[in-house]
């Protein structure tokens, strides 16, 4: 009877203390530190921010807010529509068209003489030039002679007055050009005058190709002296 307490106390001391060693055993495993959870954030995540474009549509380039001319996607500037002399370019005032560096004889319809009056002791008339249905740029002094009935030239071609303004226009389609064409009048000159024209004969700034027209409105030069402004869009 002694003996078999014995063994059962010894028993029982055995079995703690392998259960001892065991839990040891399963506490020194692993890379011997405490992982410990991350704590749950109530609040949502922001939504990541997305680039403006130069031209205001959202993607991914960066913001051009001080740039001028046209924007590319990614936000960088392309400059201004004009791209340079002799270069193709879009015209976003005409609709996104192209754009010619510089306006032919044949994209005009036609041309013709207004008179404008007396002034000053000079005879003022418009010179129009009409666009066709190309869009394209044109500056400077057009070339405006006169001719009789049988085509001869009257006197010596226009020189350049120093009316008005000389500037760079962009020609639109059926838009008219305008350049004011002076003469002294007969009254200052002695009556030297020369014979009313029959035709003029105009030639559109940078060109060697010229128009004609019947519509003179009557003019005859005086004193030798013709002269012929650079064209506008306005008329004089």
């Amino acid at each position: 009877m002694t003996m078999t307490k014995k063994t059962r106390t010894s028993t029982a001391l055995l079995a703690a203390a392998v259960a001892g060693v065991l839990s040891l055993t399963a506490c020194g495993g692993g890379s011997g530190k405490t992982a410990s959870a991350s704590p749950v954030s109530d609040t949502p995540a922001a939504p990541a921010q997305t680039g403006t474009t130069g031209n205001g549509s959202s993607g991914g380039g960066t913001s051009d807010s001080g740039a001028s001319g046209s924007g590319t996607a990614g936000g960088v500037s392309t400059g201004g529509k004009d791209g340079g002399a002799g270069l193709t370019t879009k015209d976003s005032a005409s609709g996104g068209g192209e754009v010619r560096s510089d306006c032919t004889t044949s994209d005009f319809t036609g041309v013709k003489l207004v008179a404008k009056g007396q002034e000053m002791n000079s005879r003022y008339y418009d010179l129009q030039l009409t666009g066709n249905k190309a869009t394209c740029r044109t500056a400077g002094f057009p070339g405006f002679s006169l001719l009789d009935a049988r085509g001869h030239q009257i006197g010596k071609p226009a020189t350049h007055s120093q009316d008005g303004t000389d500037q760079a226009i962009t020609l639109k389609p059926g838009q008219v050009l305008h350049a004011q064409v002076k003469t002294p009048d007969s009254g200052v000159t002695d009556g030297t005058c020369d014979a009313k024209a029959a035709k003029i004969k105009v030639y559109p700034p940078d060109n060697t190709a010229a128009l004609t027209s019947t519509a003179t409105a009557g003019i005859r030069v005086c004193g030798g002296d013709l002269q012929i402004a650079a064209v506008s869009t306005t008329a004089p």
